[in-house]
């Protein structure tokens, strides 16, 4: 019954997955700034995850008991592995969503929270437990609302009107699948499907999200509407140097420090100064706050 239901659920969630890997290539070419390389990572996870889950299900079904130890004991530990690398690429998500740098302390924490849940996985393929399934499974909430609470926290202050409203209905669809989670925790068959119908139900979010954006890249592409007008400001009362404009438009290309600084041949502590000077000098207190302020001029 289980294995029926997850291969099922399994099924459905693939084909959708699938459809946002081949939306999420097309966005990454249409979108300002090559952002959609985080959405296209974050879907192929899901999909190998999704993959794995599959043929352990299958594996199940088709083979005698002696047979299936072994291979599922190999698709096992590959769902963990594919499993703790989806929770690295959950935080990278939510940085992509809000506009800001993936960086530490966080980069560590979620590293570390990563490698507990494979380690915790692995130990539970070869001692089976409640206990360590429960550990795995709260290391994973963890990592997934974290993110979504920093994203809805944040919200406000994301410039693309498309990506807001993922945002809110990203967290509007955890919420209600809280439910399922908690009775997850207790039960072993609400636990094994409860992933494969939050997975389906993120899928479908982004099937909409992909679907609407592309359409509108479109849209303004071939002149069928015409992206709003920039206000412009004078901005020479912030007496901005001409490496700090420089450093200002890669910023709003979405670029972190370090990539920065590769990109105009500096060490990451002189584009740190530079950051600092430019919110010193915009009255600015955060990355998003001056992608607000670079929407709202134009720097030459």
């Amino acid at each position: 019954m289980r294995a029926s239901l997850t291969l099922l659920l399994g099924l459905l969630a693939f084909c959708v997955i699938s459809m946002d890997l081949a939306l999420s290539i097309v966005y990454r070419r249409l979108a300002p700034h090559k952002r959609g390389t985080t959405l296209t990572v974050f879907t192929a996870a899901g999909l190998a995850l999704l993959l794995f889950q599959m043929l352990d299900s299958w594996s199940a079904l088709s083979f005698p008991e002696p047979v299936y130890q072994i291979l599922g004991c190999i698709w096992l530990g590959l769902i963990a592995l594919v499993a703790s690398f989806m929770l690295m690429v959950v935080p990278v998500f939510a940085c992509w969503a809000i506009g800001q740098p993936y960086r530490n302390p966080y980069r560590t924490i979620f590293i570390l929270v990563a490698a507990a849940f494979l380690g915790v996985s692995l130990a539970d393929i070869f001692v089976p437990g409640v206990v360590l399934d429960q550990i795995g499974l709260c290391l994973s909430l963890f990592d997934i609302f974290f993110c979504i609470i920093v994203m809805i926290r944040n919200r406000k202050g994301i410039d693309d009107r498309d990506v807001r409203v993922l945002v809110l209905t990203i967290f509007i669809v955890s919420l209600s699948l809280l439910p399922i989670v908690v009775v997850g925790i207790f039960s072993p068959l609400v636990r094994a499907i409860g992933v494969d119908i939050f997975l389906l139900a993120i899928a479908i979010v982004l099937l909409v999200f992909l679907f609407l954006s592309i359409s509108r890249f479109i849209r303004l592409s071939g002149g069928q509407e015409k992206p709003e007008e920039e206000e412009k400001v004078d901005l020479s009362a912030y007496h901005i140097t001409a490496r700090e404009s420089e450093v200002i438009e890669l910023v709003g290309q979405g670029l972190t420090n370090k990539e920065i600084a590769q990109r105009l041949n500096l060490s990451v502590n002189t584009v740190n100064n530079h950051i600092a000077n430019i919110f010193s000098k915009t009255g600015v207190r955060s990355r998003i706050d001056l992608l607000n302020l670079i929407h709202k001029g134009i720097w030459s």
